[in-house]
């Protein structure tokens, strides 16, 4: 079956093989489309990315929306609300060490924020079970060596054990959490249907525990969700040396390229632009046509656009790509 991307990505392919990675695609299907949620491009930079980010995270395009929030971040900004979708796509995209930091920063700033009491489900959930006062919590380190003592004291207590072992994650020790996890399902083998372990192990087809590590989770994304966007701009052009300054620019540009971050060969590769006015007019859109793109190739794509009432009222583009297996 045909499938169907878009997403907006803002940086390079710093991503690509990036533990920060992850580019989710849906499959193509026409009544599947929801303009609802269309990634707009706005040139307000602080609401627009985090605005943008939002709705990337809506439709589950997680690795689109990160740096969009770290500019924010990096920025300077003083926005609580990006600490908290960052804890979100972070956990999403397999890093739960970034993900539980940027939830507790998030309280740290705003205990009672509209966000605080789901930071608080999340790390409940990073870490096998709610903790009192979690923004209170020191270092990652601290907590391990409390919950290692405690364990030494039972070592059979599951809840201790899941606790650490949960704690072993975030702190990226995968080979000690994947230990416990072991053991914590020879003690109960009910606990392979528990949700942070169901995702984080699975058996293989010879029974053997594969352990779903965030290196691994990328691989997989990359496979499953091959093409990503990047260097997409948009210019004016249209006038010419000696013009009257009155002259108004009569072409809207959009450019970028796209790679095929998996290991096959996508066939048929198409880019779709749209321009929009005010209040979500379309005025126009151009489909164009890449041929077939093999794994790690990048080819850029360009569309002029001159089916408008006036240039000053285009107010957002966006661009989805298709593709054949």
């Amino acid at each position: 079956m045909a499938n169907f991307y878009k997403t907006i990505v803002g940086l390079t392919l710093l991503l690509y093989l990036s533990s920060c990675q992850g580019n989710p695609f849906t499959k193509r299907d026409k009544d599947s489309l929801d303009l609802s949620h269309r990634n707009l491009y706005n040139t307000n930079t602080t609401f627009s990315e985090i605005k943008m980010a939002q709705q990337l995270i809506e439709k589950g395009q997680f690795a689109q929306a990160l740096p969009k929030l770290l500019s924010v971040v990096e920025s300077g900004e003083k926005d609580t609300t990006a600490y908290y979708f960052l804890g979100v796509v972070y956990q999403e995209l397999g890093s739960p060490q970034n993900a539980l930091n940027y939830y507790i920063k998030y309280l740290q700033i705003a205990p009672k924020g509209i966000y605080a009491e789901h930071s608080r489900k999340q790390i409940g959930t990073l870490i096998g079970s709610p903790i009192h006062q979690i923004e209170k919590v020191d270092t990652i380190e601290n907590q391990i060596r409390t919950l290692e003592q405690k364990l030494q004291q039972e070592p059979k207590n599951i809840d201790t054990m899941l606790q650490l072992a949960n704690w072993y994650w975030i702190n990226q020790d995968f080979s000690k959490a994947c230990n416990l996890y072991k053991s914590i399902i020879s003690l109960d083998s009910s606990y392979w249907s528990h949700p942070v372990i169901s995702s984080r192990l699975e058996k293989g087809a010879n029974g053997e525990i594969i352990v779903l590590t965030p290196q691994e989770a990328i691989k997989r994304e990359a496979e499953k969700n091959p093409i990503i966007f990047f260097n997409v701009t948009s210019f004016r052009s249209g006038r010419s040396l000696g013009w009257s300054s009155d002259f108004k620019h009569h072409i809207y540009n959009v450019s970028g390229q796209v790679r095929n971050r998996s290991s096959r060969t996508l066939r048929n590769v198409t880019v779709q632009l749209t321009i929009y006015g005010f209040s979500g007019i379309v005025y126009d859109t151009r489909t164009i046509s890449l041929g077939n793109l093999n794994s790690g190739q990048i080819k850029p794509f360009s569309a002029q656009f001159t089916n408008f009432d006036n240039i000053e009222n285009i107010d957002h583009y966006d661009y989805m790509a298709y593709y054949d297996e």
